[in-house]
């Protein structure tokens, strides 16, 4: 990630949000900017204002140019986590290992 990046982010950000609801956060770049695809998470148990919702769970896309394709798919997993209304089960976890249980639990009905 490089200022670049970042600063993609915050102007995306200010078009229109990218608060999904269930308390999920998907922000991303305006562009492909990402060397490589990563998608940084944050549980936030307080909660994170976010316009004029509250963000519990932050997924910070990066996507690079050259995954595009394979990419995607990411994003179905997103609608997974939204479809069997995992997001209070996700929020609830109190550590990583917990939250990768019921995320894989999620994307094994995929």
């Amino acid at each position: 990630m490089d200022a670049e990046f970042l600063d993609s982010v915050v102007e995306r950000e200010a078009i229109v949000s990218t608060m999904l609801g269930d308390s999920i956060a998907l922000p991303h770049a305006l562009g492909l900017l990402a060397k490589k695809t990563v998608v940084y998470t944050v549980l936030a148990p307080q909660g994170i204002v976010w316009g004029d919702e509250t963000a519990h769970v932050i997924f910070l896309l990066a996507i690079s140019k050259s995954e595009y394709e394979e990419a995607m798919a990411i994003y179905d997993i997103f609608v997974t986590f939204l479809r069997e209304r995992a997001m209070t089960r996700l929020c609830a976890s109190q550590n990583f290992a917990e939250f990768k249980a019921v995320a894989m639990e999620c994307v094994s009905r995929f």
